[in-house]
């Protein structure tokens, strides 16, 4: 099946001017869900400290993006719930529960709330990705480790 780039087109206005994802690749099987799949890439040992460090940097902007988003959102619930409490025409509470799902129904907090999660789900991905290039770099260490060692006891036979 072709692989196509995934297109994360609607995280451009949400993060920056270039997608932080830019590694994966999507199979879209007409009977199973969708299946990301990372780039294989060849690093040398001296090259993981600094990618590790940019996807450092990369998850930590995302956690501002996700508290500025947050912030947003907590703005917008704020004033919804002052809305409600200066509204003298809602009577009892089912009826005040009624306005304030009517007032998060609105464009505004929906594009607030989906763009929280779309942060929140871009964060989970660079957390992922971190852990994988934590986890090839000690893989990495020990295959060379093990070569150390071999060539080691292969010497000491010789001897």
């Amino acid at each position: 099946m072709p692989s196509k780039p995934l297109k994360p087109d609607l995280l451009l206005s949400f993060f920056s001017e270039t997608p932080l994802i830019t590694s994966y690749y999507y199979t879209l099987p007409t009977t199973q869900p969708l299946v990301l799949q990372p780039e294989v890439s060849t690093m040398r040992l001296i090259d993981y400290p600094a990618a590790i460090a940019q996807k450092q940097r990369e998850l930590l902007q995302t956690e501002q993006h996700m508290r500025r988003l947050q912030d947003v959102l907590n703005r917008l619930t704020a004033e919804i719930d002052t809305t409600i409490a200066f509204d003298t025409e809602l009577r009892n509470d089912a009826q005040r529960k009624a306005k304030r799902i009517e007032l998060m129904r609105a464009a505004d907090y929906r594009k607030a709330a989906a763009n929280l999660q779309i942060a929140q789900d871009q964060h989970a991905g660079i957390e992922i990705d971190l852990n994988l290039l934590r986890n090839q770099f000690s893989v990495l260490k020990l295959e060379l480790r093990e070569s150390i060692a071999t060539r080691e006891l292969q010497m000491l036979d010789a001897a």
